[in-house]
């Protein structure tokens, strides 16, 4: 067997294999950033959406760790925008939460769920929790409902005055005046 030949089908082994809590080669380059590996696996096979045992995917990591450009490569591949961890919660949820405006951005692209989720929250209840003003602008945006509850009952904006995150209030006391 040729070396070309040989080299590939490691690659394509390794794209398969797994330690063990179920992350793939495909996860962890994805968790760490490494668009070039992320290129490479998804070229020679890995499945996109593969999870971890705990049921985070590549695209969930991805999300959680600010990588953006590996975020795209994934839907791009076919990994569903909406995949959710065992708590309910989906990238587009954690990117909010994290306060991470060009994941949220990537993901929205791909027409996300922005309602309540499983977990009882909505991306805009996790932006407006932790003051990301950027987020919940690009939230409301995309079509967020800021009267939505959420499983406590909460509004995002009571969510955004019990935390002190005064700007997030004053924009989304405009916003519902505006659409009203």
């Amino acid at each position: 067997m040729n070396l070309f030949a040989n080299e590939m089908c490691k690659i394509h082994l390794a794209a398969s294999c797994a330690t063990d809590d179920g992350a793939t080669p495909l996860f962890i380059a994805a968790q760490n950033g490494h668009c070039s590996v992320v290129s490479l696996l998804l070229t020679h096979g890995a499945r996109v959406s593969t999870p971890r045992l705990d049921s985070a995917t590549p695209l969930w990591i991805a999300a959680q760790m600010n990588h953006s450009d590996v975020c795209k490569m994934l839907l791009l591949a076919g990994h569903h925008v909406d995949a959710l961890r065992k708590n309910g919660a989906t990238p587009l949820f954690k990117a909010a939460h994290k306060g991470y405006i060009d994941v949220v951005h990537e993901l929205l692209k791909f027409k996300p769920n922005l309602g309540i989720l499983p977990n009882g929250e909505s991306a805009l209840h996790a932006a407006c929790l932790f003051g990301h003003l950027p987020v919940v602008k690009m939230l409301m945006r995309a079509g967020a409902d800021p009267k939505i509850v959420n499983a406590d009952g909460y509004l995002p904006i009571q969510l955004a005055k019990n935390a002190n995150h005064g700007q997030v209030v004053h924009y989304l006391n405009q916003w519902q005046v505006y659409v009203r």
